[in-house]
C-alpha cells in the first residue's frame, strides 16, 4: 500500500514510486504465470548401444582372471630336510627356514611328552618344525589319514 500525500507535487512523486513499485510486482507474477518451454531431449548417439556391453565383460573378467589362476596355477611344494628323530618320529623343518639347532632338547623333550600321553591313540608320522625366533616354536605333529 502506498499513501497519497496531499499536495499535488507530491502526487507525482507518489505516481512514480506506484510505477517502480508496480512492476516489480507484474514482474513476479508473470514470472509464476508464464510456462516452461518443454524441454526436448538429445537423441544418443549410435555408440551407445554397444557401451552397455563393455562394463559386462569386464565384469565377466573380472570373475573369470581369480578362477583361472586357482585352476592352472600349482603352489610350490615345499621342501624340508631331517634335524632329528625321535621316539621313531622324525623331525623335519623347512629347507628355507634358518637353523633351530639350539632347539634340539626342547623339540626332543617336547616329542617325548605327546607320545607319553599319546600312546594309546596313533602316533604322528612326522612333525614338523619351526619358529625359533623370539623364543617361540611351534611343532605340527602330523599323523596318518586314519587319525587326522
Amino acid at each position: 500500500e502506498v499513501e497519497e500525500p496531499a499536495s499535488d507535487n507530491n502526487d507525482a512523486s507518489a505516481n512514480e514510486v506506484e510505477t517502480i513499485v508496480e512492476p516489480s510486482l507484474a514482474t513476479t507474477s508473470d514470472a509464476i504465470v508464464e510456462p516452461e518451454a518443454p524441454v526436448v531431449p538429445e537423441k544418443a548417439p549410435v555408440a551407445s548401444a554397444v557401451n552397455p556391453w563393455i562394463p559386462r565383460v569386464i565384469l565377466f573378467l573380472a570373475l573369470l582372471l581369480p578362477i583361472c589362476v586357482l585352476l592352472f596355477t600349482n603352489p610350490a611344494e615345499s621342501q624340508f630336510r631331517q634335524i632329528g628323530e625321535y621316539q621313531n618320529v622324525p623331525v623335519m623343518t623347512p629347507v628355507n627356514h634358518p637353523q633351530i639347532n639350539n632347539w634340539l632338547p626342547s623339540i626332543e623333550q617336547c616329542i617325548e611328552r605327546y607320545v607319553k600321553h599319546h600312546a594309546e591313540d596313533s602316533l604322528p608320522v612326522e612333525v614338523i618344525a619351526t619358529g625359533g625366533q623370539n623364543n617361540q616354536l611351534i611343532l605340527n605333529y602330523i599323523h596318518d589319514s586314519n587319525h587326522s
